[in-house]
């Protein structure tokens, strides 16, 4: 029998402004940096607005986005 190691990475996120459809954050990588870019406000599975956090989850081959902070 086969076992996965299930491994989870995240990459928080803060949401800084909702215009339109568009959402500008700043992405916090495992190394610490910080990336801002611009979001459809349609990826994420929640209504969102300033000063939303976010994150995504890394297992295996897919990524999600969820919202909140991510469980310590």
């Amino acid at each position: 029998m086969k076992y996965k190691l299930m491994i989870a990475m995240f990459t928080l996120g803060l949401v800084d402004q909702v215009e339109d459809d568009i959402a500008a954050v700043e992405l916090t990588k495992s190394n610490n940096t910080i990336v801002y870019q611009t979001m459809h406000v349609g990826i994420f599975p929640c209504i969102i607005n300033e000063g939303d956090f976010f994150y995504f989850v890394y297992i295996d081959d897919v990524t999600e986005i969820r919202c909140g902070e991510p469980p310590e």
